[in-house]
């Protein structure tokens, strides 16, 4: 931090502040308490990130409880990466502008520099910590360096996997890398660092990487295109980013450090304009790329005096409507306005206000991981994730909650798209309906296997063998009423009851169970993937299978 005086550390101590401030007055973001429910049971990886966020909460939160313990570790690091983003730009004289040039992108309010505890901020503080030493690393490569390197990279995949991007495409701006023997040093102590990861990788089938480059992925279409683009530009603000982007076409690459940054921020930005075709694009997304984007643009922009000065107005206005939204989201006193801050407001009253209306019973979310989240951290209490067969699948399939309410009534809530009964105006404002299940059984870890498919002239037959994984007896004649369906294209083409489909009335932990559906060829495409699972009644899914005809009619 040597190019750092006073008043810069007065900016900094005055931003850390104002974040503290917000931190403790502003409720959890739904995916905040979703973290948070990972950081309650660490391990080396998550079905949606990698564990850092949780390692950060977790010792955060034991130093102090509430949404404050939560943020805290995370709220330093995002301190200290608007310190370090300060210092490589290394601007003494004119602090009142270089305040307002960083502060004028939307993402160092939250994403970046802000009070958000979400993986993007541990992933930028160790970005920048990776940049700054492999600028040294070009400068005077040596075993030190490599070994900081190769411990910096690790964290930085830890922290969030568009690392991977960073370091493929800081690589891919260097082929000379390949030339040098402290290079393989670095590759070595980071495979070294990030084996526990990979294995449990393995050892869950590889969750993250089939959700994240496959289940996400969608038929090509253009609605994403033009979102992504204008988000991009709000990225760099609103009205300034047309500037800052202005003046990146005019930088001229005067070193392979800098070759790195823009080969990242164009490496960054067609990526993912290439993915809008098949997927909608976070703008977070690309927050990784925004200190690359000040670094690059801020001598540019502050040099040209007509520049600046149209950029200092237009910054200024918006800086201060960032600062008075961030105040509307950290007052529940504040109506919720065309529901603005719905991920913020009123969420500990939430909470509270269905545990009432429980009464007493065991509760339960449909399709939403971020509720169950909100819901544990407000109360305290255990609660249970119900998925539909065509709900995304999450953490909470990898562990074994379902376990809580076995056997027992449960209090299930349903968000309004479900159309649920009961539709109630909560406390947030939302609107969410309720059902009672009398008596609750998971079909999770009943695991399904397609055994021999016959084909006659009018249907076909699948063979399939139940096996109970779980600790606890499956009954097939149940309250729950569960059936094994066969689905395609999104549409159930048939369902039958298990206790017609399977001889066996239980099914006890270790056992086998065979079971048979049939369906008329007419009913069904060979051409389209074929989807078998068992559910509940209430639509509460167990666990699935796929297949194509292609492969089981060879």
């Amino acid at each position: 931090m040597k190019n750092l005086g006073k008043t810069h550390y007065l900016i900094i101590g005055v931003w850390f502040l104002i974040n503290l401030l917000q931190s403790l007055f502003t409720g959890l973001h739904s995916d905040e308490s979703y973290y948070w429910m990972y950081s309650q049971n660490l391990d080396w990886g998550y079905f949606d990130h990698p564990p850092m966020a949780a390692l950060l909460i977790y010792f955060g939160h034991a130093i102090l409880p509430g949404e404050i313990g939560v943020r805290l570790v995370i709220l330093l690091l995002s301190t200290a990466t608007l310190a370090l983003i300060l210092n490589e730009l290394n601007e003494k004289k004119d602090l009142l502008f270089v305040s307002i040039f960083v502060f004028s992108f939307p993402l160092i309010h939250t994403h970046i520099a802000g009070f958000l505890a979400i993986p993007d901020i541990p992933l930028l503080f160790f970005t920048l910590l990776f940049l700054i030493f492999y600028k040294k690393f070009l400068e005077k490569p040596g075993w030190g360096i490599s070994l900081l390197l190769g411990i910096i990279i690790p964290a930085m995949i830890y922290s969030k996997y568009h690392a991977f991007i960073i370091i493929g495409f800081t690589v891919l701006s260097n082929f000379k890398l390949f030339k040098s023997k402290y290079f393989y040093g670095i590759i070595i102590v980071s495979a070294a660092l990030l084996l526990p990861h990979l294995l449990w990788q393995i050892e869950n089938e590889f969750p993250t990487f089939k959700y994240h480059l496959v289940e996400r992925s969608k038929p090509f279409q253009f609605k994403y295109v033009l979102p992504y683009i204008f988000g991009v530009l709000a990225m760099a603000g609103p009205l300034t980013g047309v500037l800052v982007f202005w003046k990146l076409r005019k930088v001229k690459i005067q070193s392979p450090f800098q070759r790195a940054l823009l080969f990242n921020i164009l490496g960054f930005f067609i990526l993912f304009f290439i993915m809008s075709f098949k997927n909608r694009i976070e703008a977070h997304w690309v927050a990784a790329i925004i200190p690359m984007l000040i670094f690059l643009t801020y001598p540019l922009i502050r040099d040209d005096h007509k520049i600046r000065k149209w950029f200092k107005w237009l910054a200024l206005p918006l800086i201060a409507l960032f600062f008075l939204f961030r105040i509307y989201l950290a007052l529940d006193i504040l109506p919720n306005i065309g529901l603005l801050k719905m991920t913020f407001y009123n969420r500990e009253a939430n909470a509270k206000e269905i545990k009432e209306m429980a009464n007493g019973k065991k509760v339960g979310f449909f399709n939403n991981y971020a509720a169950i989240s909100n819901y544990i951290f407000y109360t305290g209490y255990p609660a249970v994730h119900l998925s539909t067969p065509d709900y995304r699948f999450n953490q909470y399939d990898l562990w074994d909650d379902e376990n809580y309410a076995e056997g027992e009534p449960l209090f299930a809530i349903q968000s309004k798209h479900l159309n649920p009964p009961n539709l109630t105006q909560m406390v947030t404002g939302e609107l969410k309906g309720f059902i009672h299940i009398e008596k609750f059984q998971s079909l999770n870890g009943l695991q399904i296997a397609l055994g021999k498919t016959v084909e006659t002239d009018n249907e076909f037959e699948f063979n399939l063998t139940l096996t109970n994984t779980n600790s606890r007896t499956i009954f097939t004649d149940h309250l729950s009423e569960p059936v094994i369906t066969l689905s395609q294209n999104n549409v159930e083409l048939v369902s039958v009851p298990l206790k017609y489909s399977s001889e066996q009335v239980e099914i006890s932990p270790g056992e086998n169970a065979l079971v048979q559906i049939s369906i008329p060829k007419n009913q069904i495409s060979e051409y389209s993937p074929v989807i078998i699972y068992t559910r509940s009644k209430e639509n509460i899914r167990g666990e699935m299978v796929s297949f194509l005809f292609e492969d089981i009619l060879k």
